[in-house]
């Protein structure tokens, strides 16, 4: 008979009703939270904003980033960017790179070709948005580098790309580093010698040509050896830069196609083993 007793019932009501809708509201909020990739309780950067297509990418470039080695990028392990800028591609670092040589190609990318003791030759390139930002590393110093992973097609069956499709193009940063985990097995005695031979001498021009260079010393085979090999072109104009590594016979070798509108004429080779030089040279026929 207490009249308050529907008036309160009421009461209670809405605020039963009114929690209910607070714990569904915080409920979706999670709920959209975790749909978003985004943990609740956990910090996050204005990165996870994006879609969820590009965080798992950048979780994919972060998760990467330091553990690369050479084998790692020639055996496919990260996708190709998909283009040379580096569109879309996963960002790799690779350390105690030895740097072979570093060239400026026509269309003005820097190639930084790179060694680990384990692979002969990788080319890494610095392209010009880069370039006065980062500067050029020296011949023969160790280094650590950051960049994309991009296959290059183009020159995937050519012995100075490592025959690989693989490069790190662009390089978006690049560091000496003060020490090298990089085994040297090459040993240089006495009586260095080389022998260079040639698939085609004389080669009409338009034609893949081969180099094998044979290094010995007092001991023997010189095994583990990186080889660097100039061609300069009979023009005087146009010049390239190889390198390989001698087998356990000490034999390596390189190719490439000479372009079909090359001047014909005395092609010089330059031959470079442990610093010393090496010269011979072929002729090229029209």
């Amino acid at each position: 008979m207490n009249r308050t007793h529907p008036t309160a019932h009421r009461g209670i009501s809405r605020a039963f009703a009114v929690t209910v809708i607070v714990i569904i509201v915080l409920a979706g909020l999670a709920f959209a939270l975790v749909r978003s990739g985004v943990s609740p309780g956990l910090s996050f950067t204005s990165q996870t904003s994006v879609t969820q297509a590009n965080t798992s990418t950048l979780t994919t470039q972060t998760r990467m980033a330091g553990t690369a080695t050479l084998n790692d990028l020639i055996a496919g392990k990260f996708p190709t960017a998909l283009d040379k800028a580096g569109t879309g591609g996963v960002t790799v670092t690779v350390t105690n790179l030895q740097v072979i040589y570093v060239r400026t190609e026509s269309d003005g990318d820097w190639h930084v070709a790179v060694t680990d003791g384990v692979i002969p030759v990788f080319i890494t390139e610095i392209t010009p948005s880069y370039q006065a930002k980062l500067g050029q590393p020296q011949s023969g110093s160790t280094i650590e580098e950051t960049g994309i992973a991009y296959c290059d097609t183009v020159h995937e069956s050519e012995s100075w790309h490592g025959n690989t499709c693989w490069e790190i193009h662009p390089v978006t940063s690049w560091h000496v580093v003060g020490t090298s985990t990089m085994m040297v097995t090459t040993k240089v005695n006495g009586g260095l010698q080389a022998s260079i031979s040639y698939a085609q001498d004389p080669i009409p021009r338009g034609s893949a040509q081969a180099i094998t260079i044979k290094a010995q010393d007092s001991d023997g085979a010189v095994v583990g050896a990186v080889v660097s090999v100039e061609v300069d072109y009979a023009s005087g104009s146009t010049s390239h830069t190889f390198s390989c590594m001698t087998s356990s016979s000490g034999s390596c070798s390189i190719t490439w196609t000479i372009g079909s509108t090359s001047t014909p004429g005395t092609f010089q080779v330059i031959v470079d083993i442990a610093g010393v030089e090496f010269l011979s040279n072929f002729t090229v026929t029209a």
